[in-house]
């Protein structure tokens, strides 16, 4: 009896064992189906984000400037602010859209850069250069030639493009005081970008040489204290696209890897040689390369197993990891800054982080004219509005 007894006990905890087992891997595997949908399905998601996750948000739930949008020469956000320009005034707004600051500025044709605490702003087709630290300016100076494009890095290094000069193209460097510690003369080739390093080290430039039967383009880094001191070893490594192709944009990632677009490809140039990381391709709709570690491309959908019409893969420009994200109806622009992006349709936005998870929904009754957007805050433009929305 007790024989029988211990066997019938030993049975009914192994029973017990085997359903919490069977319990947990039900639990999983739906958790698994449920996630599945949520990135494939794109009602499915709809519903967890409203109804669960309160990601979405429309106009009431943004804050309303009436500005006159056509009047406004800039309009940018930066430090968790919206900055504009109108008739020689810069203007800083808190999130809330209180007006804080006004500065006086020299611009007709204002183009920025930012990074970090700092923003550069400079005249296209003139001479003026401000850099910002907060809101104030730290310095400024009036520039000999024309200003054709304008970056900044995290540490206030400014350099600046230069045309209108008896060189094609001039390369100047700043440090965050102002202090000119770089020029780099460009005879016949024009520089269509550039960017300096994280630690202020190497400057990198992109050029385009029109001088032949066909365009060459060439990505050149530069180290800044050889070029500062004058010596004949401050190009470190070069690197030269096929006849025909055209560089349009570089970004620093890291310390020394440059991210260069192509008009056809997208390459990673560092000291130890180069590699294609991606090729477009008739699916390819947008690209962008500025994220801090990844790049970020947009391909119409060809296979069945999503509900979207297109798809965005968020890829790591090192180890080729990818982050997958369905869209849902057309994509109207593609904005990236400082690890997040906004697909923006006709009256939607989803701003979305490197890791490829939705950040918040925009939803809009009218069409947007364009966006704006930083870490911290979006700034939705419309023809007599503009809304902020922190992300």
């Amino acid at each position: 009896m007790k024989q029988y007894s211990l066997k019938k006990f030993k049975e009914l905890r192994k029973a017990r064992k085997n359903l919490k087992v069977a319990i947990f891997v039900i639990i999983i595997s739906i958790l698994i189906i449920l996630l599945a949908l949520y990135l494939a399905n794109g009602q499915f998601r709809k519903f967890v984000e409203i109804n669960i996750l309160n990601k979405e948000i429309n106009e009431k739930g943004a804050v309303h400037l009436k500005l006159n949008v056509e009047k406004l020469s800039f309009i940018s956000v930066f430090n968790n602010r919206l900055l504009t320009i109108n008739g020689g005034i810069l203007t800083f707004y808190s999130e809330k859209g209180k007006e804080e600051e006004q500065i006086d500025v020299i611009l007709s044709n204002p183009i920025s850069d930012s990074d970090g605490k700092y923003l550069v702003l400079g005249d296209e087709g003139g001479n003026k250069i401000y850099l910002i630290k907060d809101k104030s300016i730290k310095w400024e100076k009036n520039i000999d030639g024309k200003i054709a494009n304008v970056s900044v890095n995290k540490s206030g290094y400014v350099s600046v493009i230069i045309t209108d000069t008896r060189y094609e193209s001039i390369i100047t460097v700043y440090d965050k005081d102002g202090n000119k510690i770089l020029n780099r003369y460009l005879l016949s080739a024009y520089a269509v970008d550039s960017d300096i390093s994280e630690d202020s080290k190497l400057l990198a430039i992109a050029e385009v040489d029109y001088s032949g039967t066909s365009a060459k383009s060439k990505i050149r880094v530069i180290s800044i204290e050889a070029a500062h001191n004058d010596k004949n070893n401050a190009i470190l490594y070069t690197y030269t696209g096929d006849v025909g192709d055209i560089v349009t944009n570089i970004n620093y990632q890291k310390k020394d890897n440059v991210i260069c677009m192509f008009d056809s490809y997208i390459v990673k140039v560092k000291q130890n040689g180069h590699e294609i990381i991606y090729n477009n391709s008739d699916s390819t709709l947008f690209t962008d390369i500025s994220l801090k570690r990844e790049y970020v491309k947009i391909e119409k959908e060809s296979s069945k197993i999503f509900k979207s019409e297109y798809r965005m893969k968020i890829c790591n420009s090192d180890n080729r990891k990818e982050h997958l994200y369905a869209l849902d109806g057309n994509v109207k622009k593609l904005k990236v800054n400082d690890d997040i992006i906004a697909i923006v349709s006709r009256t939607n936005i989803e701003f979305i982080d490197e890791k490829g998870w939705l950040k918040k929904r925009y939803v809009s009754s009218k069409d947007i004219k364009d966006i704006v957007i930083s870490k911290d805050l979006a700034a939705i433009i419309y023809k007599d509005r503009i809304d902020l929305v922190s992300l």
